[in-house]
């Protein structure tokens, strides 16, 4: 077959070699130069077969000393991933194991032939075209023009009058072409590439930073054995084998690398509460500690961000009952705090624009990990020139985090939930969703050009499990468990039966099952969003829900048997987590109406709502005596709170809470700790009589969720299984 025979095959790919592309439905596919050169072998040699030596022979002669074996197999696994051929039962390309590959796709027609151009009357012979430069507009060569008066004659000299018309005709066909070449559409652009993987280790891989050419990637890796987390880089192919830059026995996450391409900023974790800011040499060599900051336990987004002179780093550490953004001097060590957000806020994900003139973060309250986009001004030195400002505003179950600049410094991307946004960067528009092309992203990165995406993907499975609170040694055992996750296990007042909600739909949705688990049913059927934490009402006759499906989170009430969702709160606030007074007289709910958390108390049913605590809370419990309130505090590692029902001083019990996660009962508090230096909860108990606090076992990672039975013999509690993450990358990204 001729190099320039143009190939069709499946049902929309051709391969034009004349032009060195691979087309889908008429649109170029990324394909490198080995890859393109191995499959136009095989098609130039279907049916036959084709060997490796063959390969060999074509791509890099024979005098080679690569390990050209590796190399073949990674251009054939990237052939078939454009092509989206299956090795298993393949329609492309057939491995014959041992000796080689064969083209089996057959053309689907004969090539395409170019267009004719229409050619003059016989008697008029077309003269030979004369060759224009691609990059410039074809110049149109004008006819004579009549003037009138003229007399025609073969052999008289041209008029000035004539030559005048022929110029100005000629000059206005000039610009005639100019104009339409200037205006002519544009190319369309090239198709956004399925994400493929660029690791697929053991163990959880996250935080990628591109390297200032976007042909590396740096990472974090809790190794094999996901016993701890270093830094790791390695280049976009999937075979490269990862250079470990650090070998501490302490957790290394957040790499981010310098503008130069020499440098890679990361935290160490020494300690559950303080980390240190740490240098490495992209390449490997000895570190240099920077220097160290309070963290709380269990943040995330941590990551620094440079400055573009590679002179500062802006940094998240902890202050006081809040985690802050703080400018490092790369040079000096010297460290200020530059963002001051409310008790219960951490302001995380730290990004630098393009040209060093703004910082925007993410505002996040301490309990969800996802929130607002902020914008704040800086001058030559990181300095903020005015107080932060909102960009972008959203509800807690669907707020954003992660934003990444543009390479034109006028536009966001940024992680949700669902996906990612696109939004100006001064935050004049509203964020636009993306069209995700794959799972769900925990971590984005754009490379510095804006051609390359990275995102991590995190696996795990969230189940629901109990122990029996009776047993000598009370020992898990699944509950409710799917594929999908299933979270916030909720007793009903008869211990019959059993509320929770689950993803198994794709959607968040609230289900209802006996008390041991089984058969579940599903209540809500809302069409986007989700709905979550299933509260019961005294008489078990209602289930308070929360649900943002027409936006903010608002509170709703539902039979357990199903029916209507009946909306109770509204209004420019996310208002969420209800549950009723033991007297069934009122609803407690969290809101933020002031800007925080705070635990707010309307009748039963809806109406005027007053506001309870005043300094921060989430959560609340009533006591089974209806005489103290329980509420949950999002500062530090969370902690637990009592105030009177009836009004007076608040008084801290427990010094450690993950989420919303307890429970109050005749004897005393059920609680889930905060996660701890290895990112594992522990389930323990406050006593009402005694004031001490015991801890009953140590679990997994903690997800969502916490009850105890009626009767005091069970504790429900929900937990993470199997967690992991990878790292994939999307080509062609626009």
């Amino acid at each position: 077959m001729p190099d320039e025979d143009l190939v069709p095959f499946g049902d929309d790919l051709e391969l034009d070699p004349a032009a060195y592309e691979l087309r889908r439905a008429g649109r170029p596919l990324k394909l490198e130069r080995i890859p393109f050169e191995i499959l136009r072998l095989l098609v130039q040699r279907r049916p036959q077969l084709v060997s490796r030596d063959d390969i060999v022979a074509r791509i890099w002669g024979k005098d080679v000393f690569l390990d050209t074996d590796t190399s073949i197999n990674s251009a054939i696994r990237k052939i078939r991933q454009v092509l989206r051929d299956d090795p298993e039962n393949p329609a492309y390309i057939q491995t014959v194991t041992g000796k080689g590959y064969r083209f089996i796709a057959p053309v689907t027609s004969a090539p395409v032939a170019a267009v004719p151009i229409a050619s003059p009357a016989p008697s008029a012979p077309a003269p030979a075209p004369t060759p224009v430069a691609e990059t410039r507009p074809p110049i149109l060569e004008p006819a004579p023009l009549p003037v009138p008066g003229a007399q025609p004659s073969s052999t008289a000299p041209p008029s000035r009058s004539w030559l005048l018309w022929t110029s100005i005709a000629a000059a206005a066909l000039v610009l005639v072409g100019v104009a339409a070449w200037h205006l002519r559409p544009a190319p369309p652009p090239a198709p956004l590439s399925d994400p493929i993987p660029l690791t697929t280790y053991r163990g959880s891989q996250g935080s990628p930073s591109f390297a200032p050419d976007g042909n590396q990637v740096a990472f974090q890796w809790d190794g094999e054995k996901g016993d701890n987390f270093d830094i790791y880089v390695k280049s976009l192919s999937l075979d490269a084998t990862p250079l470990r830059l650090t070998t501490d026995p302490a957790p290394d996450r957040w790499p981010a690398w310098s503008p130069d391409g020499a440098t890679i900023a990361f935290m160490r974790n020494i300690a559950p509460d303080k980390a240190q800011l740490m240098l490495i040499p992209a390449l490997g060599g000895p570190e240099r500690k920077l220097t160290e900051l309070p963290v709380r336990l269990g943040a995330l987004g941590l990551r620094p961000s440079w400055t573009p002179d590679g002179r500062w780093l802006i940094v998240p550490a902890k202050t006081g009952d809040s985690t802050a953004l703080f400018r490092v001097s790369v040079d000096t060590g010297e460290s200020s705090q530059i963002t001051t957000p409310a008790i219960g806020f951490e302001d995380l994900f730290p990004a630098v624009s393009p040209d060093g003139s703004a910082l925007v973060f993410a505002r996040v309250p301490q309990v969800f990990n996802q929130g607002d986009l902020y914008r704040v001004p800086l001058d030559a030195n990181a300095k903020p020139l005015e107080a932060p400002h909102i960009i972008a505003s959203a509800s807690r179950a669907d707020g954003m985090g992660v934003p990444t600049w543009l390479p034109d410094g006028k536009a966001l991307l940024a992680r949700t939930l669902i996906g990612a946004v696109r939004m100006p960067a001064d935050g004049s528009a509203p964020p636009t969703q993306v069209p995700w092309p794959g799972p769900n992203p925990s971590w984005l990165e754009l490379s510095r050009r804006g051609n390359r995406l990275a995102f991590s993907v995190a696996s795990g499975d969230a189940n629901i499990y109990r122990i029996d609170l009776t047993a000598k040694t009370p020992t898990p055992e699944p509950l409710v468990s799917s594929t999908a996750r299933d979270a916030f296990p909720q007793y009903s007042p008869d211990g019959a039966r059993l509320a929770f909600y689950s993803y198994r739909t794709g959607l968040g949705q609230v289900y209802v099952s006996d008390s041991q688990g089984n058969l579940p049913r599903q209540l809500t059927f809302i069409p986007k969003g989700q709905a979550a934490t299933p509260h019961w009402s005294p008489d078990g006759k209602t289930l308070a829900i929360d649900s943002n499906t027409t936006g903010l989170s608002q509170i709703y009430l539902i039979r357990p048997d199903g029916g209507k969702m009946t909306q109770l709160t509204s209004g420019p606030s996310a208002n969420f987590g209800a549950t009723w007074s033991r007297d069934g007289r009122w609803m407690y709910f969290t809101s933020k109406k002031t800007g925080r958390n705070e635990i707010w108390r309307m009748p039963d049913g809806g109406g005027p709502a007053v506001q309870i605590t005043q300094n921060g809370g989430t959560g609340a419990l009533e006591s089974l005596d209806g005489k103290t309130l329980y509420f949950g505090k999002e500062g530090g590692a969370g902690s637990i709170w009592k105030m009177p029902v009836a009004g007076g001083p608040e008084q801290q019990i427990a010094d450690s809470l993950f989420r919303t996660n307890f429970a109050v009962t005749a004897r005393g508090v059920y609680y889930m700790t905060s996660p701890d230096f290895s990112r594992k909860c522990s389930l323990r108990f406050y006593s009402f009589a005694t004031g001490a606090t015991t801890t009953i076992l140590p679990i997994g990672i903690g997800e969502f969720g916490l009850d105890v039975s009626p009767d005091g013999r069970y504790l429900a509690y929900d937990q993470l299984d199997n967690p992991g993450s990878v790292l994939m990358l999307i080509e062609n990204f626009h």
